[in-house]
């Protein structure tokens, strides 16, 4: 059988047992303490990074709000030039027509007269 009595760890009936015990409780104290201190810092750099994410992600979402703008107007703009462009080419469109039937009308002038003053003599 082995004798453990040299070790002192494993004889509680040593003199130094007490000492050694109060030694061990110590050391798991500080270890604890440590835990307690590295549980901390994890918890405040979790708090950190969560206030972190949400700054950038309010930047990010404000961002792409002013993009949307941004595209808005542009689309705005685009829409109001192509509306502009389509009245004018209208417009052209309209006075031609009106040219043309003003110019017709101008041609059959003469024969209007012809024809109002032949009905004019037949009432007569």
């Amino acid at each position: 059988m082995m004798d453990y009595s040299k070790f002192s760890i494993y004889n509680p009936y040593s003199a130094d047992f007490p000492k050694m015990e109060a030694e061990i409780l110590s050391e798991i104290k500080e270890a604890e303490k440590k835990a307690d201190e590295a549980i901390e810092r994890a918890q405040s750099e979790k708090e950190s990074i969560i206030q972190e994410a949400m700054r950038n992600s309010s930047k990010s979402v404000a961002e792409k709000e002013e993009d949307g703008k941004r595209l808005q107007e542009k689309k705005l703009a685009e829409f109001r030039e192509k509306s502009k462009l389509i009245r004018e080419e209208k417009l052209a469109e309209g006075k031609a027509i009106a040219n043309q039937l003003r110019a017709k009308a101008e041609k059959n002038i003469p024969k209007a007269v012809d024809f109002v003053i032949k009905k004019f003599e037949e009432m007569m």
